[in-house]
C-alpha cells in the first residue's frame, strides 16, 4: 500500500515493557533492527516553513539496506494527520544521494535514530515497538489491509488498541506528530 494509516503512543519504560510482553503472547515477531534516518528539506519547498510540517524526506539505513522515502501527511497544515501517502524505494548508495540532494540545495533537517522491534498481527496490523534516541518509547500500529477507508480503518486500528490493552480516551494518548518533528521541536528548530 502507497497509503500509511496508523497511531502512535508515547509510552514510559514500564508501560512499554509491559505492552512488549502483552504484544509477544499475540503477535508474530517479524525482525529487530536499529533504522537510522536522516531527513531533509528542498530549499525552494522548505518542508519545515509551515507550523505543522505535512512532507518529510529521508534516506534511512536498515541494517545493509538503503532507502528514500517520501511522505505526505493529510490533512495538510494541520495539527492533527489522519493519515500520509508514502512512497519509498531502495537505493544502492546512500552517501551519493546525500552528495547529490547537497548539490540540489536540500538541506539535512535531524537525524532520528531508533532502535525498533516490529510484530505481524494476523497480516492485518504491524506493530512496530520503538525507542528512539532523545525521545523515548513509542508504540505504533500500522493497518497492513484497507478496511473500507481511511475512516474506517482508523477505527480498526483503535479497536486492536484496545485488545493490546490500550485507552486511548484516557491515559495513554495518540501523538499524530512523526519522530523527526517530535526530535526537531525538542531541539528548538520547530516553535509552535
Amino acid at each position: 500500500m502507497n497509503r500509511e494509516i496508523e497511531i502512535r503512543l508515547k509510552l514510559d519504560k514500564k508501560s512499554f515493557l509491559d505492552l512488549r510482553r502483552r504484544v509477544r503472547k499475540i503477535a508474530r515477531l517479524k525482525k529487530k533492527s536499529r533504522e537510522i534516518d536522516d531527513y531533509f528539506t528542498p530549499f525552494h519547498r522548505n518542508f519545515v516553513k509551515s507550523k505543522y510540517p505535512f512532507e518529510w524526506l529521508r534516506i534511512g539505513k536498515r541494517g545493509n539496506q538503503n532507502l528514500i522515502t517520501y511522505k505526505h501527511f493529510y490533512p495538510e497544515y494541520a495539527d492533527y494527520h489522519t493519515h500520509c501517502d508514502e512512497f519509498e524505494t531502495k537505493i544502492d548508495n546512500a552517501d551519493s544521494l546525500k552528495k547529490i540532494f547537497s548539490a540540489l540545495n536540500f538541506k539535512k533537517l535531524i537525524t532520528v535514530d531508533k532502535k525498533r522491534e516490529v510484530y505481524n498481527y494476523k497480516n492485518e496490523f504491524e506493530i512496530s515497538l520503538d525507542e528512539v534516541k532523545n525521545l523515548g518509547y513509542f508504540l505504533e500500529v500500522e493497518a497492513k489491509k484497507d478496511f473500507g477507508g481511511v475512516k474506517k480503518t482508523r477505527k480498526k486500528i483503535f479497536e486492536f488498541a484496545k485488545k493490546l490493552g490500550l485507552d486511548l480516551s484516557k491515559e495513554d494518548k495518540e501523538i499524530s506528530r512523526g519522530y523527526p518533528y517530535l526530535l526537531m521541536k525538542k531541539k528548538g528548530l520547530i516553535k509552535i
